[in-house]
């Protein structure tokens, strides 16, 4: 298939013969069937075995083995790409659908062969897989799945905690006073999701939701900032020392403010402000 597909638990969707475009690629499923019995004592009959999949924009009401899974619709409800995410790891929840090598070895008492573990346990190792990614990523967490797409309310959600009041403050805000454009795009695989503002094809500022913060990009001309250098008593003296030891280019600055309280939350505004001045009131 190309492309790593993780589910919201942890599970290589791209990885495993359940998945529909392995099964139309190479039908497996007998051997599938035998092998979950084998390590995991269930059987399902092979012409049952078909799953769409709980990542994707029709995620909510996708095909998947696994109707009684508790954890798809605690992601969804809390605005989760996956539960590396949430702070609760390793949750009750999780553990209901837990895949851990190890336990699966002893229990066996027996070796496993390489064939049987790539095809029957290395889909479903979810627990390193959950925790190797909690240990990559950082406090401020973006939503770096692209098959993944959020609507405003998600990004809400995925915010969290009052910051995700101020985000939905802020985007109001720019709703009201400013006449651009706007729309949720995938940044890339780095920078993941993120809502973006236009004026005439060109990008005024860009808004990236992370766990428990959000960080505004915002491209300064020399002429703006020049206009912030004669304007430094509105904004704190940490923005300040950003702006200061932000790489310049030969065109401005890209400056990213993370948003962490309403002290920076007012920065932003005030640089908002100085970027591109509300539209007057009628």
């Amino acid at each position: 298939m190309g492309k790593e597909i993780l589910s919201r638990c942890g599970f290589r969707c791209d990885l495993c013969l359940a998945y529909k475009e392995n099964i139309e690629k190479n039908d497996q499923r007998q051997i599938l069937s035998d092998g979950w019995f084998k390590y995991f004592g269930f059987r399902i009959e092979p012409d049952l075995i078909i799953c769409n999949g709980c990542v994707g924009n029709g995620c909510i009401t996708s095909k998947t083995l696994d109707v009684d899974c508790p954890i798809r619709p605690c992601t969804i409800e809390k605005g989760y790409e996956n539960c590396s995410q949430c702070d609760d790891f390793l949750c009750e929840k999780f553990k209901q659908r837990v895949v851990d090598f190890e336990n699966i070895q002893k229990k066996c008492n027996v070796k496993i062969p390489q064939r049987d573990y790539k095809y029957f346990i290395s889909p479903y190792e979810n627990k390193k897989r959950i925790e190797d990614l909690k240990q990559k990523i950082n406090n401020f967490s973006r939503m770096l799945n692209k098959e993944i797409i959020p609507d405003e309310n998600v990004i809400v959600k995925f915010i969290g905690n009052e910051i995700g009041a101020m985000w939905q403050d802020l985007l109001i805000f720019i709703d009201t006073n400013y006449n651009l454009g706007k729309s949720i795009i995938f940044y890339g695989k780095n920078y993941g999701w993120a809502v973006q503002y236009k004026q005439s094809n060109k990008t005024v500022f860009t808004l990236f939701p992370e766990r428990k913060a959000f960080t505004a990009l915002i491209i300064f001309g020399k002429k703006e900032l020049e206009i912030i250098e004669q304007n430094l008593g509105l904004i704190s003296v940490n923005t300040v020392d950003l702006i200061h030891n932000t790489q310049q280019f030969h065109d401005g600055k890209w400056v990213f403010l993370r948003v962490l309280d309403k002290a920076t939350l007012n920065d932003l505004y005030a640089l908002l402000d100085l970027k591109k001045k509300p539209n007057k009131k009628k």
